[in-house]
């Protein structure tokens, strides 16, 4: 888990939900303190403490942990860091797009059904290793 990234994702996600650093601790239930560190990449956090954050930002975790165009939420970072990743931002944009579909259209799915779903997937993931092992994808 790149701290940057994931410092970056909640500072954007909260600015996007018009919080203050002390609103979102408050929600989130950790210190503002700790929650600046996390923003400014300078603290690692555990899942509990993800959970908690992504909970207050009604947004999914994974969402938090994966770096995502910076335009969407108006925010320009300016710094270098974040200039290397502009060739890659459409690739990673389309990904997210992919996924939130997915996640759509699984959000109406009865536990059966996910995890039908869900075994087919590990058995496709299982099949595309397999083919890149053996170089014939």
């Amino acid at each position: 888990m790149n701290r940057e990234i994931v410092g970056t994702n909640v500072r954007l996600a909260r600015v996007r939900s018009n919080l203050t650093q002390e609103q979102l601790a408050e929600k989130a239930d950790i210190s503002s303190s700790y929650l600046s560190a996390i923003e400014r990449g300078k603290q690692s956090v555990s899942l509990e403490y993800m959970n908690r954050i992504a909970d207050a930002l009604r947004v999914p975790v994974a969402n938090l942990l994966v770096r995502e165009g910076t335009e969407s939420y108006g925010v320009h970072s300016g710094t270098e860091k974040h200039d290397m990743f502009d060739r890659e931002e459409g690739e990673l944009v389309t990904r997210r797009k992919r996924l939130n579909q997915i996640n759509e259209m699984l959000s109406g799915c009865g536990d059966r059904e996910l995890q039908i779903v869900q075994e087919e997937i590990s058995l496709l993931i299982n099949k595309f290793r397999y083919f890149d092992e053996k170089g014939n994808r």
